[in-house]
């Protein structure tokens, strides 16, 4: 689309938008049952009555020191960013303006929606409650009245590119960043009773719209919470009851439409996970802040949500940045859910970083819906954690990454997630969310394939995905299989089923097994990418981070086996991991590749502490069985390993 062109559209919206409330129509919509109601009569008496009410309340932050200022002196110079790229506005802020759209950069239209979250509001807020400064406060009354002016609310959704409105913004203004506004400025010298009524009539505004313009998943999440604020701090409108019960009811049905019974959000999405669950916990706080009515059961159905923070988080805290969710840490998250389920002992040993409570009852964990599989030797920071992914695609913000696995052990992460990166429309975005930045199998050079589906709900499961699951004392095992399409002309005809056995304590086999189904030859190609320096050898790859812990990765020496190592490569990409969520660092990626139409990979995972040697000796075959194999390490120990399709491997100890 030409510039000229999305120019036009964004000027076609503005004009078919909706003009502002006016003072009159504020009037005109309060509930007059309502005694303190019946006698406002002017505009002056409204603003005065939202002024000197003493309910609805709402938390706001306390003062620090030092003031925390530089924020608002930013934008009191009009010097805003979005998605980590500023901008320098001149006198009068252009909030339909697209930074992106300019020469030397990936067109990203996140620039205008999330620029249009206000941040820079926030920021003067925070400065305004530091020093008193009224400079600040009559910067943000400039401001919001500009906006109010510029940005009417349109008739349409508004989820468009350069939109004020795009539903979900309207949602986290509503809940997340305007409520701390209202009440932080409401008495302020600068918000005159004109500006005060704007700002309302933009907040009944809000509520209007997403009443009008909603959707589904993690978006419904945040306009549900906005539409529920809304409703909860202005009581005063004859539609604030109809707002509350709405979004009520959305939420309410989201916690089952959007959620699996194992607790993880449907898109899969370790961030996202929060974005949902985050929104959701907030209707229910502002419900009980003001004594809003709720069903009886809502704060208890949230605390399936928590589980996957404590099963699927590493040893270091964090869920893994599976699909565009990013690397969480949890524990804040479980810092607060201990002083929501109080009965949680491992909630409250999270939260409090094991000084407190006890850690959760046992290691091996799999959340079946989802098909996320964790399978770990014990909840010191020490850990040897292993993650597998044999699920579904997801509803949203996904990733052709089905069968990886990654790993952390004695605090170090070896085999990675390359992580979320900015949803621009560039070679790196398209790469971070394809199977080549993945620890897959390429068939080919090609990447799965599962994009493409007319609706969205197509990716969710009604009953968890065929698996193997099994935990024990002495092992874990998992497998899925891979059945869906490749790209190119591979298609449909090749299988990859992964299954991973982990000896507890110490290291784990794996077995590929990749099957042509259309009875053709094929190039098969594991990819590892690891977070730090790697040295191969053969078949064999150690990384060798100085000082910390390693990882040593054996392939079982087949006939036409080979192993190189790729790093910071762009044509074609490959070799990277992010650096932020717009950067990007070259980092080592261990690509086997064999020629067959069947294949059988077999590898041995060992880590060791900081400061170990190598620790194993060899991967054998075995009965020439191709599912099997012999691992010896240098202390002498020796096992064998046999998978058969379908059941837990079969192991000894010599």
């Amino acid at each position: 689309m030409s510039r000229f062109l999305l120019a036009s559209l964004t000027w076609l919206a503005c004009a078919t938008a909706a003009a502002a409330i006016t003072p009159e129509e504020l009037l005109g919509s309060l509930d007059r049952t309502q005694p303190a109601l019946r006698s406002i009569a002017t505009a002056h008496e409204l603003a005065n009555h939202f002024r000197n009410r003493a309910l609805p309340v709402y938390t706001l932050s306390k003062p620090v020191t030092p003031p925390d200022t530089a924020g608002g002196d930013r934008a009191l110079a009009h010097r805003f960013s979005s998605i980590g790229i500023a901008h320098q506005f001149g006198p009068r802020i252009d909030w339909v303006f697209d930074k992106t759209a300019e020469a030397g950069f990936a067109p990203n239209n996140e620039w205008t929606w999330q620029l249009n979250r206000h941040a820079e509001w926030l920021a003067l807020s925070r400065a305004y409650r530091d020093t008193g400064d009224e400079k600040y406060a009559r910067e943000f009354v400039a401001q919001m009245t500009a906006w109010v002016r510029d940005c009417p609310m349109p008739e349409s959704a508004g989820n468009v590119p350069r939109s004020a409105w795009r539903t979900i913004e309207t949602g986290i203004r509503a809940a997340q960043v305007w409520p701390e506004l209202w009440f932080r400025f409401l008495r302020a010298p600068s918000m005159t009773d004109e500006a005060l009524l704007a700002f309302l009539g933009a907040y009944v505004d809000h509520a209007r719209h997403l009443m009008a313009f909603h959707t589904a998943g993690n978006w419904l999440a945040m306009e549900g919470n906005g539409l529920y604020h809304t409703g909860v701090l202005f009581p005063e409108f004859k539609d604030s009851p109809t707002w509350r019960k709405t979004a009520a009811e959305w939420i309410y049905a989201e916690l089952d439409n959007q959620v699996y019974p194992d607790g993880v959000q449907f898109e899969l999405a370790s961030g996202y996970h929060h974005v949902s669950l985050n929104n959701f916990l907030q209707v229910y706080k502002i419900a009980r802040l003001n004594k809003a009515e709720l069903p009886a059961d809502f704060l208890k159905r949230l605390e399936k949500m928590y589980d996957f923070d404590v099963y699927g988080a590493t040893p270091s805290r964090r869920l893994p940045g599976v699909q565009d969710g990013g690397y969480f840490d949890v524990r804040p998250a479980l810092r607060e859910a201990a002083e929501l389920f109080p009965n949680r002992a491992d909630f409250l040993w999270y939260g409090s970083d094991g000084a407190q409570g006890q850690p959760p009852p046992h290691t091996g964990h799999a959340f079946p819906y989802a098909g996320y599989f964790v399978q770990r030797s014990g909840w010191d920071a020490n850990a040897r954690w292993l993650w597998f992914d044999g699920g579904p695609f997801g509803y949203g913000h996904q990733h052709e990454d089905k069968l990886q696995i990654l790993v952390e052990a004695y605090g170090k992460s070896f085999l990675v997630d390359p992580g979320n990166y900015t949803y621009e429309k560039s070679k790196w975005r398209s790469y971070f969310i394809d199977s080549f930045s993945h620890n897959v199998v390429l068939v080919d050079g090609q990447p799965q394939r599962r994009r493409g589906a007319r609706n969205r709900m197509d990716y969710v499961v009604k009953q968890p995905l065929p698996h193997v699951w099994a935990t024990g004392k002495d092992s874990d095992y998992v497998e899925a299989t891979y059945d869906e399409a490749f790209g190119g002309e591979v298609g449909r005809g090749v299988q990859h089923t992964r299954a991973v056995l982990f000896l507890k304590p110490d290291f784990w086999v794996m077995l590929d097994r990749l099957t042509a189904v259309d009875g053709k030859p094929h190039t098969y190609e594991p990819l590892f990418h690891f977070d730090g320096p790697v040295q191969a050898d053969g078949l064999r790859i150690v990384t060798r981070n100085a000082g910390e812990a390693n990882l040593t990765l054996l392939a079982r020496p087949d006939a036409g086996l080979s192993l190189k190592i790729v790093e910071g490569q762009e044509e074609p990409v490959q070799g990277w991991l992010t650096k932020t969520i717009s950067s990007v660092r070259p980092a080592p990626v261990g690509v086997y590749r064999i020629e067959a139409k069947t294949a059988h990979f077999l590898y041995v995972m060992a880590p060791t502490p900081a400061g170990a040697k190598d620790p194993v000796r060899a991967i054998e075959p075995l009965d020439g069985d191709p599912a099997a194999a012999r691992i010896v390490f240098h202390d002498g120990r020796r096992y064998e390993v046999r998978f058969t399709p379908g059941k837990p491997a079969v192991w000894k100890r010599q």
